[in-house]
């Protein structure tokens, strides 16, 4: 951290981790802190058990897929939301629930609009680059992914 106010607000990095998780995250560890050892800052953490991916295999089922996304967008939002005003640190002076409020004005409908708009444009972007990447791919036309027994047997 190279600004002076930003260094001095801070004891030590195990410091700046702890505040940053707790400002960034809805629900951080409770058992999160720091310590020095030796002099040094260091950050105090709980390893979580849950610390797993989703297993998606089972999701196929369009209600399913739109509950998944449903709840995965209120996950979203929420872990959004711990920057939002009320995170209770004055280090940022800045207010990103009133950036986007100001931004989206009273055109509440425009906003949701520009954003049907731009996910379509995005899911065809997606689309389409997969469609590149599996051309690339099945004609051994991505360097370094042929190994000594020859071009890759992996099926897309």
């Amino acid at each position: 951290v190279t600004d002076a106010a930003v260094r001095g607000y801070f004891r030590h990095e195990g410091h700046r981790t702890v505040i940053s998780q707790r400002a960034l995250q809805a629900h951080a560890d409770p058992w999160l802190g720091w310590t020095e050892l030796g002099g040094a800052g260091q950050l105090v953490a709980e390893v979580s058990p849950y610390a797993v991916d989703l297993d998606w295999s089972d999701i196929d089922d369009p209600a399913e897929i739109a509950a998944t996304v449903a709840d995965l967008g209120r996950a979203t939002a929420t872990m959004h939301a711990a920057a939002d005003d009320s995170s209770g640190h004055s280090l940022v002076p800045f207010s990103t629930e009133r950036a986007i409020d100001a931004a989206i004005g009273a055109d509440g409908e425009g906003f949701a609009e520009l954003l049907v708009d731009f996910a379509h444009s995005y899911g065809a972007r997606a689309r389409a680059d997969h469609q590149i990447f599996v051309d690339l791919f099945r004609n051994d036309r991505i360097p370094g992914l042929q190994g000594p027994a020859g071009p890759s047997t992996v099926s897309l």
